[in-house]
């Protein structure tokens, strides 16, 4: 899925108006939990050989639903990361939400008192990486947006994964030496021009180039000359 101008202009907005938090995980999880229009969110990744890493939440009741779906061996998060695609619940009393998936977590998240939607977003990347985005909504609030959701998988992903300071603590991510200065350059004309933290407009950029399968350095080249907007 090639990264579109519309909701890419929209995130990084959203990313400049969330700058106050201090850490680009925190950013990417508020900026995703308002494009989502949900209520928490939250953001894991996982190695084979370190298991799964809770990288940012929102909300304490984010963290408790995920904790519930480790307790339980089932849940959205759990078949986002086993299939790779988007995946919805619905949770409340059984007169409103006729789904009978994951009964162990349903029998837990109803002593939670919850009742609303959870969303998992396996997140991507060219590393041979894992994760999931999840966000939550109230009752009532049930709509998502299918593009939304893949958009966010692939920004959030590469942004997270390809991040040897969050996503991926066993893995090296460097850009080819030859194309760090033009990489630099971009970043901090995008930082300026969007009102972004460096780290954040390095993150987007490599988003676009992952979406579109092209280096870091070829995306930052056309940025420098003005052939690409983000």
């Amino acid at each position: 899925m090639i990264i579109t101008q519309a909701p890419l202009a929209r995130f990084t907005a959203l990313l400049a108006s969330v700058s106050s938090f201090t850490t680009l995980g925190r950013r990417l999880c508020e900026a995703s939990r308002i494009m989502l229009n949900a209520s928490g969110a939250l953001v894991t990744s996982e190695t084979v050989d370190e298991g799964r890493t809770t990288v940012c939440w929102t909300q304490s009741l984010s963290r408790r639903l995920e904790t519930l779906q480790d307790a339980a061996g089932e849940g959205p998060i759990i078949e986002a990361l086993d299939t790779g695609t988007v995946v919805l619940g619905d949770f409340g009393p059984s007169d409103d939400v006729r789904d009978d998936r994951w009964p162990a977590l349903r029998s837990r998240v109803a002593d939670l008192d919850f009742s609303g939607r959870l969303i998992a977003i396996p997140l991507r990347s060219e590393l041979p990486l894992r994760g999931v985005l999840m966000a939550h909504r109230k009752e009532g609030a049930r709509t998502t947006d299918g593009d939304v959701a893949r958009f966010l998988g692939q920004v959030v992903g590469t942004a997270v994964l390809q991040d040897p300071a969050i996503g991926a603590q066993g893995h090296v991510f460097a850009e080819v030496l030859t194309d760090r200065d033009v990489v630099h350059r971009a970043t901090s004309e995008l930082e300026l021009r969007a009102n972004l933290r460096y780290e954040d407009a390095l993150a987007l950029l490599r988003a676009v180039a992952y979406s579109r399968g092209e280096e870091l350095g070829t995306i930052a080249e056309r940025v420098v000359a003005g052939d690409l907007e983000i």
